[in-house]
């Protein structure tokens, strides 16, 4: 998030925000500039010009709120507008580069949206409009006499100064409340997921401590931040107080010395205090800029340009898979090792083995999630060399089902409109055409993930459909028929198991006839120490 690219958005809107800021300074200034006369009217018993010169005052302010409202409004739709194309870039990014952390991807385009409107672009707004404020008034200043403009000068270098004292502590305490903002998220997210489970056993208790934990961390840094942001602005606020004090003491003297009229005292203090107040503001809004300078850099890094990858046919060459003396350990000290396991193109394999020996590991690491620690995974072609297929090609079905609240076709197709004349087909496959032919909607569907209108063997069937839609060359299958009914996996089985696919499904309980419709069964066990 930047100056210029939030000029960008909308050049003219942009161009007319700074024309209606600037004339609402000059009204503004023009305001308390009437003073001037007005008082010294006053002093010489001239009501009627004096009162002529409040009420043109008065209609200078109200011309003044009416464009300051105006440049507001325009503002936020500058600011929203910026905002909606960097969650959409972010987005782009997190989908390419595959970050699935809900807490993080909700913190990026929610709360840092929120903390950069707050620290970046609205003072930016306030900065813009007392800088133009002190240059007006400094130039009215001027008129009345140099030395005003010399003290004032040198006033606002050290109001100005202060902030830089403050702004590495600033900064840190600023992005330390995201990174706990996102903490919180992560814990939420995790503990709501077992909620259910929560209430059965009473244990309310560990609930509340963990979301307690969470929050109270949050709470201390963003009370740090709290502390170091005010303690820079009074800071500057005292620096302000002593500004005010001395340019009302230098023009009562210039006065006595006949340097300014009578109205010009009044006047001058009236821009002493605006002036100093108004440094007080850049101050603060400099110094909450600069605060969020670690997490505009990290919404920048998340804006990087990247390229949708193209989908090829990749996993067609993959004439066979072998698994080479491989091992893959973990952070308690666990170690999964694997026999030698050679696959061959359009074999139907089935993965078995106690809970524990790596079956949903190894899938993971033919997809790419995990490296192994030793050995290797090969993939050749038919003429026995090596390759390298896009792991993101390949078929999977995990334990868990992904499904969108969107309607049942397009959970099926994934969106994808040219493969809708094939659903029905695949419907009869995988025995889900009966279901949906029971629901009103049929394949318009909504699929409500709030209120589950879908049973677990309805949404295994639809995943189902999914990877045999879309056809690819290799199918991993975890556990992707634990809740169909026996007489329905058979079914589904036969008509899957005679396709060109490479397929490699893990279950734990298949009969015997179920297991034989495959090639081949390997049974994973545990090592023995």
């Amino acid at each position: 998030m930047d100056f210029s690219n939030l000029f960008k958005i909308n050049k003219i809107r942009f161009t007319s925000i700074c024309i209606l800021l600037v004339l609402e300074v000059l009204c503004a200034t023009s305001v308390t500039y009437l003073m001037t006369p007005a008082f010294n009217y006053i002093k010489q018993n001239k009501l009627n010009l004096f009162l002529i010169f409040i009420a043109l005052s008065a209609a200078l302010q109200f011309i003044s709120i009416i464009l300051g409202s105006t440049n507001t409004i325009l503002y936020n739709q500058q600011v929203q507008e910026y905002i909606h194309q960097i969650r959409n870039n972010i987005s782009k990014y997190l989908f390419v580069k595959g970050n699935n952390k809900v807490s993080e991807i909700q913190n990026n385009l929610n709360g840092n949206m929120q903390e950069l409107t707050s620290k970046y672009t609205s003072p930016l707004l306030t900065l813009m409009t007392r800088i133009a404020g002190v240059l007006c008034s400094i130039g009215v200043l001027f008129t009345f006499n140099w030395s005003l403009v010399v003290l004032t000068l040198i006033l606002s270098f050290i109001g100005l100064y202060l902030p830089k004292l403050f702004e590495h502590v600033t900064s840190s305490a600023t992005f330390k409340v995201t990174e706990e903002n996102e903490y919180l998220l992560d814990t939420v997210e995790k503990w709501a997921r077992g909620l259910d489970e929560l209430r059965r056993y009473s244990s309310f208790g560990s609930y509340q401590g963990a979301i307690k934990k969470a929050t109270s961390e949050l709470k201390k840094s963003t009370i740090e931040d709290c502390f170091w942001g005010n303690l820079a602005t009074a800071m500057t606020s005292f620096v302000s107080l002593a500004g005010i004090i001395l340019l009302l003491a230098l023009s009562i003297y210039l006065y006595a010395t006949g340097k300014i009229v009578f109205g010009a005292v009044i006047t001058s203090g009236i821009f002493a205090n605006q002036i100093m107040n108004a440094i007080t503001s850049i101050a603060e809004s400099l110094n909450e800029i600069k605060s969020s300078k670690k997490v505009r850099q990290q919404i920048r890094d998340l804006q990087q340009k990247v390229e949708f990858p193209v989908k090829g046919n990749t996993t067609e060459d993959i004439d066979q898979l072998e698994i080479d003396n491989l091992q893959v350990s973990f952070k308690n000290g666990e170690l999964i090792a694997y026999p030698h396991i050679l696959i061959n193109k359009g074999e139907k394999v089935l993965l078995t083995g106690d809970s524990g020996t790596g079956k949903s590991t190894l899938f993971k690491v033919l997809l790419g999630e995990i490296k192994p620690n030793f050995g290797r995974v090969i993939y050749r072609d038919a003429r026995g060399k090596s390759i390298t297929p896009n792991s993101e090609e390949i078929g999977y079905i995990a334990q868990d089902n992904t499904l969108f609240p969107e309607t049942i076709e397009n959970n099926i197709t994934m969106f994808d409109s040219k493969l809708n004349k094939q659903v029905d087909k695949i419907l009869e496959n995988i025995e889900l055409k009966k279901d949906i032919e029971k629901f009103p909607a049929g394949l318009e569907t909504i699929v409500d993930l709030d209120k589950d209108n879908l049973s677990g063997g309805q949404k295994q069937k639809m995943v189902l459909a999914r990877a045999q839609i879309h056809n690819s060359s290799m199918l991993l299958i975890d556990e992707g028929t634990s809740a169909i009914d026996s007489k329905a996996t058979k079914k589904i089985l036969e008509k899957l198991l005679k396709s060109d696919q490479t397929i490699i499904m893990i279950t734990h309980n298949f009969s015997k006839e179920l297991t034989e419709m495959f090639d081949k069964e390997i049974h994973l066990e545990k090592e023995v120490d």
